[in-house]
């Protein structure tokens, strides 16, 4: 893939308290402002790294005139916006997505499951009412696309018929009512040995299942691999532990104002936060000195 060259570096977004509010899902106008005239600048050299599924990053894509392939579902997939294809995606372990299924059926857990285009789930999904909620307003061709199932045991019959190649599965919690269900589901996973990022998003408990080793920052150095671009040159931005192993392993890596402390002690640096268009003020200082 080749862009307009330009002397601007390549920036890699996160979504989700980064750029995108978690209490309303949206991007302030200021920000979007900026980002529109960093691509138009850099030719296009904004592009987005984020824990979310493909299905529901679309509307983002077409608001911020994203070009570029984008990193989702925690690094697990890479897919080019424009054709939809699937540049690479880090499969889970089948019999450990059979597991995890297995378990969330015992503990009646809310959980969906992640492919490189599917987002699946009940419709009972807490994150399927809340993106429903939040997107209805959006052009239906712009709106989260959800695959639904009856039960998780259908899903796993699914899996063993090699229907789906899950990435990831995300689970929802309360963090008040859920206490005992969540530190429970947290030392399974440590027993399984699987990478599982915790993030708050609209007073809920997120918890990611991933193979170890896959993460933002093996996405983004696949998406290096790729794209034929050196890591060292790209400056990424993030907020919450999902964003740790990417900051920490970039060269220009970046915490929002508002981010975990975690994430803080590792930044390179720390800009302004998302509610005071962080993101925004900073691409317009790159510009400057490029």
């Amino acid at each position: 893939m080749k862009l307009k060259e330009t002397k601007l570096p390549y920036v890699a977004s996160d979504l989700d308290g980064t750029i995108v509010r978690n209490e309303d899902f949206k991007i302030l106008e200021s920000t979007v402002i900026d980002i529109q005239e960093y691509q138009k600048l850099s030719g296009g050299k904004f592009f987005l790294i984020t824990g979310r599924a493909y299905q529901n990053m679309k509307f983002y894509i077409n608001q911020l005139n994203i070009e570029l392939p984008i990193i989702c579902s925690n690094g697990s997939a890479i897919i080019d916006p424009k054709s939809n294809e699937v540049l690479y995606e880090a499969e889970m372990n089948e019999q450990t997505v059979l597991e995890l299924l297995d378990d969330a059926t015992k503990h009646s857990l809310d959980v969906n499951v992640y492919t490189a285009r599917e987002l699946i789930s009940l419709k009972t999904s807490e994150r399927y009412k809340k993106y429903t909620e939040l997107y209805s307003h959006y052009p239906k061709n712009l709106q989260p696309e959800f695959t639904f199932i009856n039960d998780y045991n259908e899903l796993i019959q699914e899996v063993k018929n090699k229907k789906y190649k899950a990435l990831k599965l995300m689970y929802s919690f309360d963090p008040i009512n859920d206490v005992a269900q969540y530190e429970r589901l947290v030392k399974y996973l440590e027993s399984k040995n699987l990478y599982h990022p915790q993030t708050y998003i609209q007073s809920r408990l997120i918890i990611d299942a991933m193979e170890k080793g896959t993460n933002k920052l093996s996405g983004l150095k696949m998406w290096c691999k790729i794209m034929n671009v050196n890591i060292d040159t790209i400056y990424a931005i993030g907020d919450n532990n999902n964003d740790i192993e990417m900051v920490k392993g970039c060269k220009n890596g970046i915490s929002v104002g508002n981010g975990v402390q975690a994430l803080k002690d590792v930044s390179k640096l720390v800009i302004d936060e998302i509610d005071n268009n962080g993101v925004g003020k900073y691409l317009k200082e790159l510009s400057k000195v490029y």
